[in-house]
This record gives C-alpha cells, sequence and structure tokens, in this order.
C-alpha cells in the first residue's frame, strides 16, 4: 500500500480537486491506498471540505491540528500516522503533477530507499527562481548536506526510511535535510513545477527566512565559524591600525583626531558585534527550543485514522 500526505492550509477550494487528480493518477498502478490530509489550522473552510470528502471516502483521512505549525510539521505529522508500504507527499496547490508519484514509485528500486523530485523547470516569476536558485547555491556551499542543485518539493521514501526518520525529533528540521542526514542511497528524478490550480501561495517571506535560517542552523557549523573567523580578522586588523597609529604619530606627527572616524569604527564594530550576537541568538533559541519539549504539533480531530 501506499500512503500520500496532502498537507492543506486554508485550501477549501481545491481539496476535491486535488483528491480527484491525486486519486485519479493512484488508480493507474495502484489498488490498494490511502489519502491522508493534514489540515494544518486552517481558518477557513478546508475542514469542512475534507469532512465531506471523507464520509464519501473512506481511503481519505483527516487530520486537524489545533494550530498552524507549517508545511514541513504537518506532513511530519502525517508521516507518523501513515500505514503505507512506500510513503510520499504532495502539495495541495497541485503545482506538483500527481503522476510525479507513479514515476517515483518506478525509481524506487533496490539500493535507493528515498527518490526526491527535482525541479528542472518551474512556471513561477523570474524573482521567485532566482531567490530559489541563490538559496540552493548557498546551501549547498555551505550546509554539510549535499542538497538537489534547484531544490526539491516532493519525495518517495520506503517504510524503512520512515522508521528511522521518527528517530528524529528536531522540530526546526526542513524535510529535505532530515531525508539526506538519514544516509540511505537516494535517487533524483527532474520534473516541471506548473502553476497553481487556484488561490494564492500561502508560503510568505517570513515562512521563508525561518526556512532559510534552518537550513544552516541545522545542518552547518558555517554560522558559528564565520563568527570567529570574522572576529579574529577584525582583532588582526585593529592590531595593525593601531601599531601604524603609534609609528606615525612618533615619526611624523601630522595625525589628528576626528569624530567621524571614531564613529565609523564604532558603527561598524556594534554592527558586526549585533549581527554576530544575532547568529548565535539563533542557536540557543533552536537549542532553547528543543530542550523544551513541547510538542512538535497538537491534534484537534481526526476522520477514518483508524481504519485501514
Amino acid at each position: 500500500m501506499i500512503s500520500v500526505i496532502v498537507p492543506a492550509y486554508h485550501e477549501g477550494a481545491l481539496v476535491h480537486t486535488a483528491f480527484a487528480r491525486i486519486s485519479e493518477a493512484l488508480n493507474t498502478r495502484f489498488s490498494n491506498y490511502e489519502i491522508i490530509f493534514v489540515d494544518d489550522g486552517s481558518e477557513d473552510d478546508t475542514f469542512i471540505e475534507l469532512q465531506k470528502l471523507a464520509s464519501l471516502k473512506k481511503n481519505v483521512k483527516v487530520i486537524k491540528l489545533a494550530a498552524n505549525a507549517g508545511s514541513h510539521l504537518a506532513i511530519r505529522c502525517g508521516l507518523e500516522h501513515a500505514q503505507g508500504d512506500v510513503i510520499t507527499f504532495i502539495a495541495c496547490d497541485m503545482q506538483e503533477p500527481p503522476e510525479l508519484i507513479v514515476t517515483l514509485f518506478d525509481e524506487l528500486q533496490a539500493p535507493y530507499e528515498i527518490v526526491l523530485a527535482v525541479r528542472e523547470s518551474r512556471d513561477d516569476s523570474w524573482q521567485s527562481k532566482l531567490m530559489s536558485n541563490l538559496f540552493y547555491f548557498i546551501a549547498r556551499k555551505i550546509a554539510k548536506i549535499k542538497l538537489p542543485p534547484s531544490g526539491t518539493s516532493m519525495f518517495l521514501i520506503s517504510r524503512r526510511t520512515l522508521d528511522v526518520m521518527k528517530n528524529y525529533n528536531e522540530r526546526n528540521m526542513p524535510l529535505d535535510s532530515l531525508l539526506m542526514m538519514v544516509g540511505y542511497q537516494s535517487k533524483f528524478v527532474s520534473y516541471h513545477r506548473e502553476k497553481r490550480i487556484a488561490g494564492t501561495s500561502k508560503w510568505t517571506l517570513a515562512k521563508k527566512l525561518k526556512l532559510f535560517a534552518d537550513y544552516f542552523i541545522s545542518t552547518s557549523y558555517f554560522p558559528i565559524r564565520f563568527i570567529s573567523a570574522s572576529g579574529f580578522a577584525f582583532a588582526l586588523l585593529g592590531f595593525i591600525w593601531t601599531v601604524y597609529i603609534i609609528f606615525r604619530a612618533l615619526l611624523v606627527g601630522d595625525l589628528t583626531s576626528g569624530w567621524p572616524t571614531i564613529v565609523s569604527i564604532l558603527l561598524i564594530g556594534f554592527g558586526l558585534t549585533n549581527i554576530s550576537l544575532g547568529i548565535i541568538a539563533e542557536y540557543l533559541w533552536r537549542t532553547l527550543d528543543e530542550t523544551r519539549s513541547r510538542p512538535k504539533f497538537v491534534i484537534e480531530q481526526t476522520i477514518n485514522l483508524g481504519q485501514q
């Protein structure tokens, strides 16, 4: 059996269309499957529409989260309740074609345990393409894990991989980073990312910035090492500058004091100090976030979840 997880946040107008397209694609290959919709704390009619759908289709499982946890945690919630031998997820906006599930399944053969769908091209604005390419370029250079060059928005994994993933409890770990850290052999499949079939993206700038920080802080020590290297470099530069000032004053004596130089030095120094403290604070906050051991999400209600 295959399990398909579909996170949904304010997608009431799309859930029926998404189900129709997903089930149509699955019916071409699978006789037994489950589709797990995870309502990520929506405040519109998403859950109402999912209730209607689940009342008609018993292979549709619904999990309603009490509050918005973010798409990555919503997917992980679905992963924890998936019963399939292979598991995948797909966004409710259908930018990833459901037919891709079958393609990924065909590629999941020994020795591979993970198949990632890599965006070869996409029907997005040039700004989105530019930011995405820049992000993954930096991530591949800095992060300790090897991410796909153009990013991934979909994967299909074996039950063995899922069982290992459940041992990772970090709440701020991006899913593709987590998959790469598992260590099992993975394979990439290229695809074309389409436009949303309706509605607007809920992937706000704030969420993108948090994901950007999560990639580096959860997988790399580069920011901390960068702070140390910067501090050493500026300390060395300050020492050289001090020696120069002393010798210039003793030998030439043409230096005059001026507040612009002092202000410039103070601004640069305080700016670097605050940036350094900010990076360290990000690490400390995530450490605190993990040590408190709060639940990653709270399930308010489920439908059909007990039926196999």
